[in-house]
Formats: C-alpha cells, sequence, structure tokens
C-alpha cells in the first residue's frame, strides 16, 4: 500500500509555507528596494559629477549673487546641458511627472514647502534613466517655506531617483545633495559638512530628511537600521 499525505497534513504545510512567506518575502523586498535606493543614488551622484567637473573645467562656477542673477534655463544652458544627457528640462509640474509644485514629503512625514518647478530659482531637468535633478540658482524666503537665503542653499541641488513616481519622500526617493568647491570639489551629498549628531537628528522619522544621502554615505553606502525607511 502506498503512502500519502493525508488532506490535513497538506494543508497544514501549505499553512506553514503561507506563514513563512508572510514572514521573510517582506523583508526581502525592503532589502531589495533599499539597495536599488541607494545603487540609484550612487549613479545619481557620479552622472553629476561628471557633468559639473567638465562644465568647471570649461566655464567656471558663478558665485552666490551672480547664480541668483542669472535666468535658470540660461544657467542650465551654459553650466549644464552640454555636459550631460537630458531628457526634458521642465518648466511645469506635469513635465517631470508632479502633480504639483511642491510634491514632496519630509522624512517625518509632513509636507515640504520646496519647489521642485520654479523657473526664478531652479534649473530642473529629467534624464534618460528617469532620475530628474534640481539645480538651486537661489532661495528667496517668500517661497520654499524658507525663513532666509543661506549661503549653502545657493548651491543645493535635489535628485529623485524615479522621476515623478511616488512616494516622493525625501531620504526614501528623494535626496539633497551639494555642489561645493571645498576639497577638489563637486557633487556631494547634503550635510557632508555637518556632525553625525547633526546628519542623524535630521535623518530620522522625526526630521526633515535632507540629509539621508550623508547618512547613508557614512554607513559605506547602506541603509541600516536606524534609517527612517518606513512609513
Amino acid at each position: 500500500m502506498k503512502k500519502a499525505f493525508t488532506l490535513a497534513e497538506v494543508l497544514i504545510t501549505l499553512g506553514i509555507i503561507g506563514v513563512v512567506a508572510a514572514i521573510t518575502i517582506p523583508g526581502l523586498i525592503a532589502k531589495y528596494q533599499k539597495e536599488a535606493a541607494v545603487n540609484k543614488l550612487k549613479r545619481s551622484i557620479s552622472i553629476l559629477n561628471q557633468a559639473y567637473k567638465l562644465s568647471y573645467d570649461d566655464v567656471g562656477e558663478l558665485d552666490a549673487q551672480e547664480t541668483k542673477d542669472m535666468d535658470s534655463l540660461a544657467y542650465f544652458n551654459t553650466y549644464w546641458a552640454p555636459y550631460i544627457k537630458v531628457h526634458t528640462y521642465c518648466t511645469s509640474p506635469s513635465q517631470c511627472g508632479y502633480r504639483t509644485h511642491t510634491p514632496f514629503t519630509m522624512a517625518n512625514n509632513q509636507k515640504s514647502g520646496w519647489y521642485a518647478i520654479e523657473p526664478r530659482l531652479r534649473a530642473t531637468f529629467m534624464t534618460p534613466d528617469g532620475f530628474t535633478y534640481i539645480i538651486f540658482l537661489a532661495t528667496w524666503s517668500s517661497d520654499d517655506g524658507a525663513s532666509g537665503t543661506k549661503k549653502d542653499e545657493l548651491y543645493q541641488v535635489i535628485v529623485d531617483i524615479n522621476g515623478g513616481e511616488k512616494p516622493n519622500k525625501f531620504g526614501k526617493d528623494v535626496f539633497w545633495l551639494s555642489r561645493t568647491q571645498n576639497d577638489g570639489g563637486g557633487i556631494r551629498p547634503y550635510c557632508y559638512d555637518k556632525t553625525d549628531a547633526e546628519v542623524n537628528k535630521d535623518c530620522s522619522a522625526t526630521g526633515e530628511g535632507t540629509c539621508c544621502a550623508e547618512k547613508i554615505r557614512r554607513a559605506g553606502w547602506k541603509i541600516e537600521k536606524n534609517y527612517p525607511w518606513k512609513g
């Protein structure tokens, strides 16, 4: 007589498999998403660095006041367009896949007032790989929910590693970078010059998330357990 599994045994086995899958699959998905985000972040920085350094060698870098006074399209056409592949230069949210001028959410899940599309203050463009770059020319106290213009805010860069697709959240798919001439110059994660305490406070479940690219870099290009990934 051949031995066979009873229906009860089959159902129990399937139940165990289902429980194990429910426990392990979300973790595997999250791990993949984190690794993909880090790889895209590193790639975006590399692309910008190559373009920035070629541009700097050819035409230099404007100082803060010159950048602020220059038309964003003219600035883009002079300092970026010749050195980076561009799919779309965005003058409206829909061109970059956004529904509003202020599509971003901070790490603490609060709505951000920073503008993605603002021709007076930003050069915003998409590349063929699906990245959206927002190059700051200036920020005004009456815009972006800002309390005033700081020097380092004139050299910020935002990269959205999946374009207009959600979640559009700082530290998840939207990261802050800086253009700097210090120590050889180039594109670096924003907050590169801040202390660990300052970086960790900002890139947390209660912070804005502007320092999250730097937090990833300091962790050896990894997203660690204390990173505000969930939510």
